[in-house]
């Protein structure tokens, strides 16, 4: 699963445009699979690819105001848990989730950069056997992850549909999503350049698409903020939303003590 089809597919399309577009002459037709990747695709820049390779030392100044383990809580992520880290970047999250989980919990990430190879080969993560690299979320076995976060990339998304079909697809039955943005300052709306959303517009669109909306935390919170810039390298400071929600229906009962998850 460690490969980079995104990076394959734009040389492949580029490719073709230099020899003057051949290709067959008619178009395949397109599966939710092949949706879902272009749009994963589109919002690749939600994975860095990092020059220098982080280490968790370099990481842990970013705690107080990312909150991590609150988050965690908050989203209902428990030891021997399946939790899929959506555009995980460098692994900041995939870092922690993993120790979160144990040995007996997975981790997929989803939207990863080179950093985070670079630091499963490196040996950075103790719990590295629990972390499965997907390149995309159709990747994902269904009705097997108890739990998603998307921090600060769904907003990337421009028709998050094939995003909520997968996540209906992987997520068991009760199994929860933790949602991260920095708020518009106001209700409503959707801005790129400031990267911001609202939060009625997040609430409304997962509700829409049949998701059931469990609550907020206003743990990441910042009276300060103007909502008026981007907050390049600060955007882990910013006044942000947290918000939860949940598959419909009950959660499965929970699996003798002695059990362990398949990964």
């Amino acid at each position: 699963m460690r490969t980079f089809a995104p990076i394959l597919a734009s040389l492949l399309a580029l490719s073709l445009a230099a020899c003057g577009g051949q290709g067959p002459e008619t178009e395949p037709e397109e599966t939710a699979d092949d949706t879902l990747a272009a749009a994963e695709a589109d919002t690749a820049g939600a994975a860095e690819a990092d020059e220098e390779i982080p280490s968790r030392e370099d990481e842990v100044a970013r705690d107080e105001g990312s909150k991590p383990q609150q988050l965690f809580d908050f989203v209902g992520i428990e030891r021997g848990d399946a939790v899929v880290d959506i555009f995980a970047g460098s692994g900041y999250n995939t870092y922690l989730l993993s120790e979160r989980v144990g040995p007996g919990g997975t981790v997929y990430a989803q939207g990863y950069s080179p950093g985070l190879e670079a630091r499963l080969e490196r040996g950075d993560l103790s719990q590295a056997e629990n972390v499965v690299l997907v390149d995309s979320l159709s990747r994902l076995p269904a009705d097997s992850v108890d739990h998603a976060i998307i921090v600060r990339g769904y907003h990337l998304f421009e028709d998050p549909g094939t995003l909520f079909d997968a996540l209906h697809r992987a997520l068991v039955p009760g199994g929860t999503v933790g949602v991260v943005e920095l708020r518009l300052g106001q209700p409503r709306g959707h801005d790129m350049e400031t990267h911001r959303m609202g939060e009625r517009t997040v609430i409304d669109q997962f509700t829409e698409a049949g998701f059931e909306y469990v609550g907020e935390s206003d743990i990441l919170r910042n009276p300060d903020d103007p909502h008026t810039s981007f907050w390049e390298g600060r955007r882990h400071l910013a006044d942000r939303m947290l918000l939860k929600f949940a598959e419909p229906g009950e959660p499965a009962p929970e699996a003798p003590a002695t059990a362990r998850r398949e990964g």
